[in-house]
């Protein structure tokens, strides 16, 4: 993994933790006593959540978006254990609401118990969302810090001064957005729930468990687009920023035989394009044109402890 431990001691006048922000919180929130967890694919197989539910979770997703559960430490504070933190407890709450989301419309039908299934299902759909969200926050970071290095002055902490809690306006295009960044994060996340070879690899997971016409009806819940439109719903609720993601998004209704109003999303690439530029334009903060920050090469992911 490229080493950005050193960034702090190298670099200190653009690591001021009174100036550098927690995406969502602020200040550091505490970490004494997180684990890490390991992506491999082993691992995530055999994950079960351990903790018991945290109530406040779901309330406070209406205030704070999914850092309520994941958030992300920059290495500029935390040298030793930055990475992507994700509260169990919280973890267990989100996912109980996705199962209750699921089963209120694939319930009826499982005809054999699939418990197991669902458990696999609800833990990777609650993680894919926590993992990509958070990891844009680490793109940004990281591309400031890149930027910061070569020009020799600040651009995070300035950058987050100015838009973390930019004043609300009506957002007509990709530009009015406020805090871009995490209206970004939410459409990366968002982007698996409509990619159909990610839904098939989810509704797959019932094959061979359930009588065919049942199995047919999860795949229409998550290929056919029915999941998406239940998660659209659950991101809109989060504050403005985090529920701006819709603005990149295409809208498509249909109404079938029976009325039914069918909803479809797929995301508009010219408006994330012009989402990203302006994000890269805003942590640039200089004369010139800034490169998009999304498009640098991918680095690895970040590491990842449990709270």
């Amino acid at each position: 993994m490229e080493d950005l431990s050193s960034f702090a001691s190298s670099y200190p006048q653009f690591c001021d933790p009174n100036k550098v922000r927690v995406p969502g919180y602020g200040t550091t929130p505490a970490v004494d006593g997180a684990r890490p967890f390991e992506l491999s694919a082993e691992n995530l197989s055999a994950f079960r959540v351990q903790s018991p539910k945290d109530p406040a979770t779901l309330p406070n997703m209406l205030k704070m978006g999914p850092e309520a559960v994941a958030f992300y430490v920059s290495f500029r504070l935390a040298p030793d254990r930055w990475g992507i933190y994700i509260r169990e407890g919280a973890l267990r709450a989100l996912k109980e609401e996705y199962h209750r989301i699921i089963w209120r419309d694939l319930g009826k039908y499982a005809d054999q118990n699939v418990d197991d299934v669902a458990e696999k299902v609800e833990t990777t759909l609650v993680l894919d969302y926590l993992l990509a969200h958070t990891r844009v926050h680490f793109l940004v970071d990281r591309a400031a810090a890149r930027w910061e290095a070569q020009a020799g002055a600040a651009k995070y902490a300035p950058y987050q001064a100015t838009w973390y809690n930019a004043p609300p306006k009506p957002v007509l295009n990709p530009e009015d957005v406020g805090n871009l960044e995490e209206a970004l994060a939410n459409l990366e996340a968002f982007r698996q729930y409509i990619n159909p070879t990610y839904a098939d690899g989810v509704a797959k997971l019932v094959e061979g468990r359930l009588d065919e016409r049942n199995v047919n009806e999860w795949k229409a819940f998550f290929i056919g687009g029915r999941f998406a439109v239940e998660m659209a719903n659950v991101f809109s609720r989060q504050p403005a920023g985090w529920k701006d993601f819709g603005k990149f998004l295409n809208r498509k209704t249909s109404v079938g035989a029976t009325n039914y109003v069918r909803i479809q999303y797929s995301y508009n690439p010219e408006l994330l394009d012009r989402g990203q530029l302006e994000l890269s334009k805003r942590l640039w903060g200089g004369v010139g044109e800034a490169p998009n920050l999304f498009k640098a090469e991918a680095p690895e992911f970040p590491n990842v402890y449990l709270l």
